[in-house]
């Protein structure tokens, strides 16, 4: 008789494994994120912007592939305007003065 319990325990201890692993009833549904990490928006950038940026904890501090690629664009928009700048201050120089 212990046999037919101990069998029977064995099943249900499948059927809630095979449950939770996702085998029967469809399986579970999709994996929620914890991280509250926005990347920034692909227009340009703007005060609210850097305002609104939040970089999630690690275990050692941020996460540092997002810190990267939040300094990267800094760095590729900053090159961008000084760029401008020149060109701006060049024509400026170039052009008679009015009068």
């Amino acid at each position: 008789m212990s046999w037919v319990f101990l069998l029977a325990g064995i099943v249900v201890l499948c059927g809630v494994a095979a449950l939770v692993l996702g085998y029967l009833g469809g399986g579970m549904g999709r994996p929620t994120s914890s991280l509250s990490h926005e990347p920034l928006p692909d227009d340009e950038l703007t005060d609210a912007d850097l305002e609104r940026l939040q970089f999630d904890v690690g275990l050692r501090g941020y996460r540092m592939s997002q810190v990267d690629a939040v300094i990267g664009r800094l760095r590729r928009e900053l090159r961008e305007k000084d760029e401008q700048i020149a060109v701006l201050r060049a024509s400026a120089q170039e052009a008679p003065p009015a009068g």
